[in-house]
């Protein structure tokens, strides 16, 4: 015991904190999520962290094979090299620590450096995430988590490369060494070789598995659909491990992400229960049964022969776990330094441990009725543009309760006011702006999200995202555009992967040009002032869509009706029209001949950016004339029909009204 401590006390007095940092790290996960209150805790804490300095850091035993990022080699910057030409992995250590020349490629039977040269690039991503996991403890603000987020979202996606880039040996897990026949026990080093390659698997889906829990720590609803993969996996590798063989390095760190994922995820409930077999009567949260999972796992690491019962864990921690409406598991500790009644917390700040004492520090972040109580409201942005403005009273027909804030640069409401609409400032161009939708006394409970008006939409559309997932905003409908492989379209498809990847319900609506372009946009100033209509989209067709039907989409995909969760649909029109034919018609109703004048794309750029349009916004919009000149938007269909239960506005009758109206007349 003493010797343990004091490897603790050289670590902690360490002039470097990260693997300090990654050691509490693994001692909360341990007492956050489980580890036994019992004499022999510290014996089960070290073998992990020792676990962690083996098969992680890519030096063999913990002391001698510190690991830092910046040290680290990259696909760009390879490990670095001795005068003799060998590798090394991480910084070479001075004193008696140093490894020798015989020492520096652990593992020692991995002669193809395959082992050393991969996970020495994997390690690089759990010491990433365990400092981030540190930051994300400590969190206070929503611009803090969504921050903790978006750099966890990052690495998950570098996960993802360094999986792929992985050598056959390591992804393969039909030639797994459990699958295969043995006349003979394997020797220790044997053993150790076929559990880091078989055990790549487990790893991998252990760090995406926390990578998630940092995203999300009380597991709310919608998960992700990787969580119940990734459980599935490391289940089956656990179930063909036989009972007490080897330490199972690899297998350690994906059995416990389980553990912390099922303590969390009520949506993955069903696929532990089936894969343990276990009595569905049974409630999942008194941990009657998920949680034999980390039985397994110290059974399988120590081989004791004992059995440890959760429910006298959380007698001794004093943990209770329960259902929440609002919640998918709610922790909830009774701290009696000073405390008459129990109080409830959304997350636990961090433990503190030395020796066999622990003692509990826990943010005091109330589950208020912060989401309970607020009254609920739906989110436009671009509340006063074309289609945020025709959703509104949709949403406020007589008879609904529905609240609605309307986010623009004016912060205003239509005129005349709709009941139940509140005006928000916002300003893309202002990411000051970006927090005051979820500053108000409402919970958000749908949000219709328009990509910012800029050539580099993605980062501040990122910024606005990561604040809502932040505010857990359920559901998301995102207007893009029909046409993804030109002008904006690429960073629209970008934005709809990132919304796809929030873990939150969404829809894409990628709608057609819109009818009310030339009614509310620069094509009524030419039509109304020069009796004429500029592009360069030569004759060309469009399936030209009503907003006031884009909006009737939205409506439904923000109640969450329709069958529109989880879909990206075309919103399209009901006809396909030239600029020629709608300059032909336009004359016809106006009594004036309307001219279509046809330019060259770079032409068109000119025009924009003479009128205040930045150049490259200007450039892409006329990629899409471009699109159009070459018949490629000449297409009908769509979902009209199937979400509304009727045909859309056809692109006649909007003239007319239009006409009628008096919009497009000329001013004597």
């Amino acid at each position: 015991m003493n010797i343990l401590l004091a490897y603790w006390g050289q670590i902690a007095n360490s002039e470097r904190g990260l693997w300090f940092q990654h050691l509490q790290g693994a001692r909360d996960i341990i007492l956050y999520r489980g580890g036994p209150r019992t004499s022999d805790f510290l014996t089960r804490f070290f073998a992990l962290l020792d676990i962690s300095g083996s098969l992680w850091s890519g030096q063999g035993p913990l002391l001698p094979g510190h690991y830092w990022i910046e040290d680290a080699p990259t696909p760009s910057s390879p490990p670095k090299q001795l005068p003799d030409g060998s590798l090394v992995n991480g910084p070479v250590l001075p004193g008696p620590s140093a490894p020798s020349k015989g020492q520096l490629n652990w593992p020692y039977y991995d002669d193809g450096g395959v082992m050393t040269s991969t996970f020495h690039l994997f390690m690089i991503f759990i010491a990433k995430v365990s400092r981030l996991s540190s930051r994300a403890m400590a969190a206070t603000t929503p611009e803090e988590e969504a921050q903790v987020r978006m750099e966890a979202l990052e690495i998950r996606n570098e996960v993802e490369m360094w999986w792929q880039s992985c050598p056959p040996g390591l992804r393969d897990q039909r030639t797994d060494w459990r699958r295969q026949p043995r006349e003979r026990k394997l020797t220790v080093a044997e053993t150790l070789e076929e559990e880091a390659f078989s055990s790549t698997k487990a790893c991998m889906h252990g760090i995406v598995m926390f990578i998630y829990h940092i995203i999300n720590p009380l597991g709310l609803e919608p998960q992700s659909a990787e969580i119940p993969e990734a459980i599935k996996d490391v289940l089956e590798i656990a179930e063909e491990t036989p009972e007490g063989y080897g330490l199972e390095m690899g297998l350690y760190y994906g059995l416990f992400a389980v553990g912390i994922t099922v303590v969390n995820n009520y949506t993955i409930e069903e696929v532990v229960r089936r894969k343990l077999k276990a009595d569905t009567r049974i409630a999942l949260y008194n941990a009657d049964r998920a949680l034999e999972l980390l039985e397994v796992l110290w059974r399988r690491q120590h081989q004791y022969n004992r059995k440890f019962d959760w429910r006298e864990v959380q007698k001794q921690m004093d943990i209770h776990i329960c259902i929440c409406p609002c919640l998918s598991v709610l922790i909830v500790m009774q701290i009696y330094s000073g405390l008459s009644e129990l109080n409830q917390y959304h997350l636990f700040n961090h433990f503190s441990a030395y020796s066999n004492k622990i003692s509990l520090r826990i943010l005091p972040l109330q589950v208020d009725r912060l989401q309970a109580e607020k009254k609920s409201a739906i989110l436009l942005l671009g509340g006063t543009g074309k289609v945020s403005r025709r959703i509104a009273p949709l949403l406020c027909e007589a008879g609904s309760t529905a609240t609605v804030l309307l986010a623009s640069r004016s912060g205003s409401v239509p005129t005349p006011s709709l009941p139940n609409c509140i005006g928000i400032h916002f300003d893309w161009l202002d990411p000051a702006t970006y927090s005051n939708p979820f500053q108000t006394t409402y919970s958000i409970s749908a949000l219709f999200f328009i990509a910012p008006p800029v050539y580099d939409a993605l980062p501040p559309a990122k910024s606005f995202l990561d604040l809502a997932r932040a505010h857990h905003v359920p559901r998301v409908v995102f207007l893009s555009g029909s046409v993804l492989h030109a002008g904006d379209g690429p960073v629209l498809a970008q934005i709809a992967t990132y919304i796809k990847e929030m873990g939150c319900e969404y829809t894409v609506l990628r709608a057609s040009w819109f009818m009310e372009n030339f009614s509310e946009m620069h094509h009524l100033w030419t039509i109304r002032d020069e009796s004429r209509i500029v592009a360069a989209a030569g004759r060309g067709k469009v399936p030209w869509v009503s907003v006031g039907d884009v909006a009737g989409v939205a409506v439904r995909a923000l109640r969450g009706e329709g069958g529109l969760e989880g879909r990206e649909v075309l919103v399209l029109g009901e006809e396909l029209w030239g600029f020629d034919e709608i300059a032909e018609l336009l004359s016809q109703n106006l009594g004036r001949k309307i001219e279509y004048v046809q330019m060259e794309e770079e032409d068109l750029v000119r025009d924009m950016v003479g009128v205040g349009v930045e150049e490259k916004l200007a450039i892409v919009l006329a990629e899409l004339d471009g699109v159009v000149r070459r018949g490629e938007e000449e297409r009908l269909g769509g979902c009209l029909r199937e979400v509304l239960g009727r045909r859309g506005k056809f692109f006649g009758e909007y003239v007319e009204e239009c006409v009628g109206s008096g919009v497009c007349v000329r001013e004597e």
